[in-house]
């Protein structure tokens, strides 16, 4: 992995399949820093927050206090359906750089 990344929670190691989306994602990030136009590496962060969010809701970070976008989902009614977005959001936290985790 890239020296920049955080080392994921254990939990991430033990899931077959987070395992798994962490080595795509690494493989898509290796692509991506040498062709401008690989879209990978995006598509990979976005299946591995969406894994994260389904399957282990329970340790995804709580909200960001220095975060707009957190604010934002805060205030949104839970009849927007965007919970899981912001689920997604935090749990980029997990894995990626909060200058790039907190982009989406």
């Amino acid at each position: 992995m890239r020296a920049d990344l955080p080392v994921p929670p254990p939990f991430m190691w033990t899931c077959q399949r987070c395992a798994e989306l962490l080595d795509d994602l690494a493989d898509a990030l290796g692509i991506a820093a040498s062709e401008d136009l690989f879209d990978g590496a995006l598509r990979s962060q976005m299946i591995l927050a969406g894994h994260i969010a389904h399957e282990h809701r329970a340790e995804v970070p709580p909200a960001h206090e220095d975060c707009p976008r957190c604010a934002y989902y805060a205030r949104q009614p839970d009849n927007r359906g965007i919970g899981d977005l912001w689920l997604e959001h935090r749990a980029r936290d997990l894995f990626l750089p909060a200058s790039q985790a907190r982009l989406m």
